[in-house]
């Protein structure tokens, strides 16, 4: 029973916004609509379908936008890393990094000049520039020591202390609102589990399980700055990013994404079959600006929350999405050219707010209980299509908090003190997450690690 996923519903809620608002505060009203589930454990392979569904997690919580409700719709974006060139301005900001490791050139500028005024640029593939002076085994014709390691996503004395600086530093947040516990729940406890990474061609330093992890970065031995990912069976995963305050005209959270798609490029490289991806921090918001730098990385992919299907972000796409700013429009209507009218639910529009450019603010957990919404989010199915023998199929798990013994069973099985109240919770998990993603014994083989089962602790 190890290796199973189990989903606990927690429903369809809506909260305030951190990104229709001032940078470091929320909207006054719930205009947030998403759908979320506690997970307290979860195979690499479930949440690998999941975010390819629009799902992200903080911590073990799991949730998903409402795309046609919520005020700020939030697309999953991705970078295909065997694609990706480096462009000019990312280029530079390695080749600033290069030199102020190399000859602790000040920092404040982001290119040299020849005699000629031409910048000069160093030759050769992006992912190879980049770690040119990183983790080198002589340190005696560099200025300065640049390591990263890659280590169990815990939290430690040396991490929180970073955490609570850039917290208090960046966004601004009372120091005695910045806790060890909330460090742990929210970066470091995770509930993935690890399973091993087959290599055709193994090299040193790489990862050996798929999991949750911290990307260390330290300079001369001062730590300043962690990368929290999700090392997935198709992807690298950005969870956050954690840098020094003081380190601000390094650009270090350019340097971190760089950083985080050469980690999945040199994976596939060693041959781990289906890595090729980096799923940005967070989601890509069309109309807020700080969330938007995802897209400079190209070529990136949005999906599209109603078919599930990825699409490349064009300029053509981008403008649209621009200029119809909330509810959810069909990508396919901007190549079939429609006008931008379309059945559903559409939202006022209104103004938007910028956040951070590295950093998304924490989703909350504990927001108000609403009703299921008609007609159902983009991508989910109704409840009511379902029968009642499909929902009787569906394995629960009732073993106590933190899954403490054994106890699996069919849903028809089980008696409740309020049948029809957890009925209607176990169908709204369904449609959320698609009944197909649950395991069901008597339709099909029980596959563990592609599919869940409900737990009702």
């Amino acid at each position: 029973m190890s290796g199973l996923t189990f989903l606990t519903p927690y429903g369809y809620s809506s909260g305030t916004c951190g990104y229709c608002s001032p940078s470091g505060s929320r909207s006054s009203l719930p205009t947030s609509k998403k759908y979320g589930m506690q997970v307290p454990q979860m195979s690499v392979n479930f949440y690998q379908g999941l975010i390819d569904r629009g799902w992200r997690r903080s911590g073990d919580h799991v949730y998903h936008p409402d795309m046609a409700r919520t005020c700020c719709p939030q697309y999953t974006i991705r970078l295909s890393v065997h694609d990706f060139k480096a462009n000019k301005k990312q280029r530079q900001v390695i080749n600033r990094w290069n030199r102020f490791i190399s000859s602790d050139e000040p920092s404040g500028k982001l290119e040299t000049k020849d005699v000629k005024g031409k910048s000069k640029a160093q030759e050769g593939h992006w992912s190879d520039i980049m770690r040119k002076y990183e983790n080198l085994s002589e340190w005696n014709d560099v200025k300065h020591r640049y390591e990263t390691e890659l280590t169990p996503a815990d939290a430690t004395a040396e991490t929180f202390a970073l955490y609570k600086k850039y917290q208090m530093m960046v966004h601004n947040d009372k120091e005695e609102e910045v806790t060890m516990r909330g460090f742990n729940g929210f970066l470091c406890s995770s509930p993935l589990l690890e399973s091993p990474i087959t290599y055709k061609n193994p090299k040193d330093g790489l990862p050996r399980n798929y999991g949750s992890y911290h990307l260390l970065h330290r300079v001369d031995g001062q730590l300043i700055g962690i990368s929290v990912i999700d090392i997935l069976p198709a992807c690298v995963s950005s969870v956050y990013f954690i840098w020094d305050p003081d380190w601000a005209w390094a650009s270090l959270g350019k340097l971190s994404a760089l950083r985080e798609a050469a980690l999945a490029l040199e994976m596939s490289q060693a041959g781990a079959e289906g890595m090729e991806w980096v799923y940005m921090e967070g989601y890509w918001i069309a109309n807020c600006q700080k969330m938007r730098y995802k897209s400079e990385y190209t070529p990136s992919y949005l999906l599209d929350p109603g078919t599930n299907e990825f699409h490349l972000l064009t300029d053509e796409l981008d403008n649209f999405l621009v200029s119809h700013p909330t509810g959810y429009r069909p990508f396919g209507e901007l190549s079939q050219k429609k006008d931008s009218s379309i059945s559903g639910v559409i939202i006022p529009n209104k103004a938007h707010g910028e956040k951070e450019e590295v950093g998304d603010e924490a989703v909350d957990v504990y927001d108000q209980s609403d009703d299921w919404p008609d007609p159902p989010p983009p991508g989910f199915s109704d409840p009511s299509s379902f029968t009642k023998t499909q929902i009787d199929n569906l394995l629960v798990d009732i073993r106590g908090g933190k899954l403490r013994g054994t106890r699996i069973a069919k849903f028809g099985d089980l008696k409740w003190n309020k049948p029809q109240v957890v009925d209607e919770m176990v169908r709204e998990l369904a449609a959320a997450v698609g009944i197909d993603h649950l395991v069901n014994p008597v339709s099909e083989t029980h596959d563990f690690v592609n599919k869940g089962v409900i737990h009702l602790g």
